[in-house]
């Protein structure tokens, strides 16, 4: 028999219907009731262990009407009576199409979680997990029984609690760390069967390189300390916080005196050892609280939070000792002048800065190994203090 419009391979037995669907996969089956070597429910039962989702139209006469109906039980899509008319046949025959291609649908869909080689995770609307897909079982061998106090889950139980109250349909996003590992989840609602479907993603050679651009974006590759631009983004956060407090805040820039006869007489590599020793001693002799920062070249600067004008002289005349008395290898002793200067309330960072800098440069032209200061009161009538 031909269809129009369909491609179809005809079969005289059950068992050629059977060797037929292992060669030639086909979409619907027409069997009649009755065949010489068995019966079709038999061939029907067959086609579907080999072919799950064909779909068979059972074609039968008055006198066997009670076995089609039994076909029906058993899977069959419909049955014809026979005679029946052609029309009749191409819109079952389209209908069982249909109905074949939503099956492949929900077939199709339902295979993405278990698919994924992300682990893949869903919660009913009790909190507990139901589903995990092999790449979830294998990471997360204890996650059916935790449930949402696994480490995993706990910090997203409120946002999945939401989720399904709301029944939001937007993905929300949530990082958590299992045993040393980093993973990214993002939890949606399925509204058409009331779950909460989290797909879980290992971010955590993410977040080491995430880690290694913020250090390079924030450290000075030499010392290893505060870069300019880190220290600037610093500096603006302490003056806000300084102002809406009123605690004191002052800040200290040094320089190595005559730098570049370290580098002309032993070289850049020699420059580059002595510039990490200075900067491991003054690490070692400032507060926790305090931010080291290297300016630029030779410049140094340090932000000392909760210290006014004569407590970060003080400080600052420590170092200057402390870096005075040093021996360095093959450079022998190594000086530094400091310019010190306290906050003004309103004050803005460049007006700060500049202070801090003239402080800097009065030591130097005053004879180096000094530290210099700028009151506060220097904005309206700067004084200066030294110590010879």
């Amino acid at each position: 028999m031909r269809v129009t419009g369909y491609d179809t391979t005809q079969a005289a037995t059950g068992a050629e219907a059977v060797a037929a669907a292992r060669t030639k996969p086909f979409n619907i089956a027409l069997i009649d009731l009755r065949l010489p070597d068995t019966t079709g429910l038999e061939v029907m039962i067959g086609l579907r262990k080999i072919l799950p989702l064909v779909e068979s139209i059972i074609l039968t006469g008055h006198a066997s009407m009670d076995s089609a109906i039994d076909a029906i039980k058993h899977g069959a899509f419909s049955y014809l009576s026979k005679p029946y008319e052609m029309g009749e046949l191409i819109h079952k025959i389209k209908q069982a199409i249909g109905l074949q291609e939503a099956q492949a649908d929900i077939v199709r869909l339902a295979s993405f979680p278990r698919l994924d080689p992300s682990p893949v995770i869903e919660i009913d609307h009790h909190g507990a997990v139901t589903y995990l897909n092999p790449a979830a079982e294998s990471l997360f061998p204890d996650l059916y029984d935790a449930g949402l106090e696994h480490e995993l889950m706990r910090s997203l139980a409120d946002q999945i609690a939401k989720l399904r109250e709301s029944r939001q349909l937007e993905a929300t996003c949530y990082e958590a760390s299992v045993s040393g590992r980093a993973y990214e989840l993002h939890a949606s609602y399925v509204h058409e069967v009331d779950l909460t479907r989290i797909y879980v993603t290992d971010i955590t050679e993410r977040k080491r390189t995430e880690g290694i651009i913020q250090r390079l974006a924030t450290t000075d590759s030499l010392t290893g300390i505060v870069n300019r631009h880190e220290f600037s983004r610093i500096l603006s956060i302490e003056m806000a916080r300084t102002d809406r407090y009123g605690v004191p805040m002052s800040l200290v820039m040094y320089d190595i005196d005559n730098f570049k006869r370290v580098n002309d007489s032993f070289g850049h590599a020699v420059g580059d050892d002595v510039l990490r020793s200075v900067t491991d001693l003054i690490k070692a002799d400032i507060r926790l609280t305090d931010v080291l920062a290297r300016w630029g070249g030779e410049e140094f600067m340090v932000l000392m939070p909760h210290s006014n004008l004569e407590g970060a002289y003080s400080a600052a005349e420590k170092l200057r000792l402390t870096l005075a008395r040093e021996s360095f290898d093959r450079v022998g002793s190594v000086t530094a002048s400091f310019g010190v200067s306290e906050f003004v309330p309103q004050e803005d960072a460049n007006a700060l800065i500049k202070r801090v800098d003239d402080a800097l440069y009065r030591a130097k032209e005053s004879g180096r190994n000094r530290v210099e200061t700028s009151a506060p009161s220097a904005l309206a009538n700067e004084t200066s203090r030294s110590l010879s």
